[in-house]
């Protein structure tokens, strides 16, 4: 499989797998499907977005789209958005955790480079 082939296997299982209300939410809004899923806690996904903006930082998103929360990945401040202090808690344990804030600097970097 080459990697066009593997990269639109990838989109086709994303966007089959929205449901009705989120699917018609990337239609209208393509870059959302310009992500990086960097983990899953709970029901809580930790993205990263490939043609965001700095300051460096990441999106933390619920299934339901309830939570949709930006911190900086510098100090896992929270820069917009709500969340009650359980997923909170959950967040800078991820980030405080052996490689959560490594991995946010490494794949920041890999589609922003090191200068942003």
């Amino acid at each position: 499989m080459n990697i066009f082939e593997k990269i639109l296997e990838d989109l086709l299982k994303y966007y089959l797998g929205l449901d009705d209300v989120s699917l018609e939410k990337h239609l209208n809004e393509p870059a959302l499907a310009t992500k990086e899923r960097v983990a899953t806690i709970d029901d809580l996904q930790v993205r990263i977005y490939t043609n965001d903006h700095i300051p460096p930082h990441f999106h933390v998103i619920s299934r339901n789209r309830e939570i949709d929360a930006k911190f900086t990945i510098e100090k896992c401040e929270l820069i917009s958005g709500d969340m009650n202090s359980k997923n909170l808690k959950k967040i800078k344990a991820f980030y405080q955790g052996m490689k959560g804030k490594i991995i946010l600097e490494k794949i920041w970097e890999k589609y922003h480079g090191n200068n942003s």
